[in-house]
């Protein structure tokens, strides 16, 4: 006969954990990621519990309208976008922000119908190699978001770090001086910083920080603990 597990989520432990990063970063606004059931913690708890985040960043649309269902009042940013016109009227209703790394992800913006104005996070592939624009896309993809019928109500840029957890990696450094190059001349808000990126990367932070597994007491760093972090 099996034994009841159980998980207990201190409530109390998540809020400091924003605090904590908020210190790390103290100029950022912060979007909370709670993706994949807030990494098994619970996706509603969670959200409730960090009700001081800046906004929330989920994966799916499914996870957004839950959060919206809950109640949840701050933006909330569909870190993959949307991939149907069903999807993106879902999105509109439910006024999310849209990540947009794809060529059919501005398609569908330009043939929408809807008159909502969505603030749209345009992601650069600076070295991730997994979503979003290479650099020398940027300018003609940015025309295209700033000629949209209905124009977005603000468009801010990102891209993804991918070994900011190795400190010693120079590749950190290089995706940072891609995005400068690439976005260079231009002024909107923007963000980098993962949780590696915003506990060892302070030139990473952006306008917007994106913590994910630091928010839930875990470095990045294999050789670092969260505590080490006051976490």
């Amino acid at each position: 006969m099996s034994r009841l597990i159980r998980a207990v989520i201190d409530t109390g432990a998540l809020r400091a954990n924003l605090r904590a990063l908020r210190g790390f970063a103290p100029q950022a606004r912060v979007v909370a990621v709670v993706k994949a059931n807030a990494y098994g913690h619970g996706l509603v708890h969670t959200a409730l519990a960090l009700a001081e985040a800046d906004a929330f960043g989920v994966a799916r649309l499914e996870e957004g309208i839950v959060l919206r269902d809950a109640g949840i009042k701050q933006p909330i940013v569909l870190l993959e976008g949307i991939f149907t016109s069903e999807e993106l009227a879902d999105a509109a209703r439910s006024s999310f922000d849209l990540v947009v790394h794809d060529a059919q992800q501005i398609e569908l913006l330009e043939e929408a119908r809807s008159v909502h104005p969505f603030v749209l996070w345009l992601k650069i592939d600076t070295g991730m190699n997994r979503l979003g624009f290479r650099p020398e896309e940027f300018a003609a993809t940015l025309e295209r978001l700033q000629r949209l019928k209905v124009p977005p109500r603000e468009i801010r840029l990102m891209t993804h770090l991918a070994r900011a957890d190795e400190r010693n990696d120079p590749m950190t450094r290089e995706q940072l001086q891609r995005f400068k190059a690439a976005i260079r001349g231009h002024q909107f808000p923007t963000s980098i910083g993962n949780s590696a990126g915003i506990l060892g990367w302070p030139e990473a932070h952006g306008v917007w920080i994106r913590p994910g597994i630091a928010l839930y007491g875990v470095s990045p760093f294999a050789d670092t603990s969260g505590s080490s972090f006051g976490l």
